[in-house]
């Protein structure tokens, strides 16, 4: 009998492998490190569980993931310019030709040979340069997304069960025995933010697994001015509230310095993200005037 040979894996299918392993690999040492740090068997069995839902979960993102249609608009861009880099060599060739045969100069048949090599090389050069091209930028948003979901993931469990550990830690002694205390710069007001904010993180994690498996240009600009508006309410909401309470932290105008600076950085924030809205915005419309012109 024949042996059944390895068929070879693709580049592409290989860094799409590596993609869902690796981010599986990051939930499952945060779910083992959460496991480890509470020691306590139903978190453990809770956290595994967990990690693997979401191993299996980004697999099988990536195993769809599918972009045909790009790759196809890519190949007919770069097979235009190679055409195009021939139609032009063949125009050269046949003013040569024409030339020639009105009595000019003979060398002039060697120049539009020239002329067509270079005409063919550079068509050649962009299309090789387009798909190259299509590859890294694809590759770099491929890992954004994964990037995005992992710290998603992240922040909506540390906040739904562990902010109270957003705190100030110092160490005492007492009665001889010493002990790290904690003080949680979070106040009870904190639950009114935080649905607001699940709701922008799941829908990161949401809308940045459904980039994986589709990527498109305007399907990417909607949903970024969806998870940036949601963004938006949630620091609007951190602002309104601010659920902060830095008077825990034992230095001289420590509580009023640092609320100015959270305050700040809320404020950038968000100008950041109406910035951004404005910007997809514009594409859109820009983009559909464009196809419909």
């Amino acid at each position: 009998g024949h042996k059944n040979k390895e068929q070879p894996v693709s580049e592409e299918e290989s860094t799409k492998k590596s993609a869902a392993e690796s981010f599986g690999k990051m939930v499952q040492e945060f779910g083992d490190a959460l496991a480890e740090i509470f020691r306590d068997p139903k978190m453990q069995k809770k956290a595994q569980e967990f990690a693997r839902s979401a191993k299996e979960a980004a697999q099988a993102f990536v195993e769809r993931f599918k972009e045909e249609e790009v790759k196809q608009r890519f190949e007919q861009a770069g097979r235009a310019a190679e055409e195009f880099g021939k139609k032009m060599g063949d125009y050269f060739e046949k003013k040569g030709k024409d030339s020639s045969r009105s009595g000019n100069e003979p060398s002039s048949n060697g120049d539009s040979d020239k002329t067509l090599d270079k005409a063919v090389s550079w068509g050649r050069q962009v299309r090789a340069r387009m798909d190259d091209h299509s590859k890294r930028t694809r590759l770099q948003r491929l890992v954004s997304y994964n990037v995005a979901i992992v710290w998603s993931f992240v922040l909506l469990i540390f906040f739904s069960f562990f902010h109270e550990y957003l705190a100030y830690y110092h160490y005492e002694v007492v009665e001889g025995v010493g002990q790290w205390m904690r003080e949680p710069l979070l106040t009870p007001e904190f639950s009114a933010v935080l649905p607001v904010l699940n709701i922008a993180l799941i829908l990161s994690i949401l809308g940045n697994g459904v980039l994986i498996v589709r990527d498109r240009y305007l399907l990417r600009q909607g949903v970024s001015i969806i998870l940036h508006v949601f963004g938006l309410a949630a620091v609007l909401t951190f602002l309104t509230v601010f659920p902060f309470n830095f008077d825990v932290v034992p230095f001289p105008a420590a509580s009023q310095v640092l609320s100015i600076i959270a305050a700040v950085v809320f404020i950038a924030v968000a100008i950041g993200l109406v910035a951004g809205i404005v910007v997809r915005a514009v594409r859109i419309v820009i983009t559909s005037i464009r196809a419909g012109s």
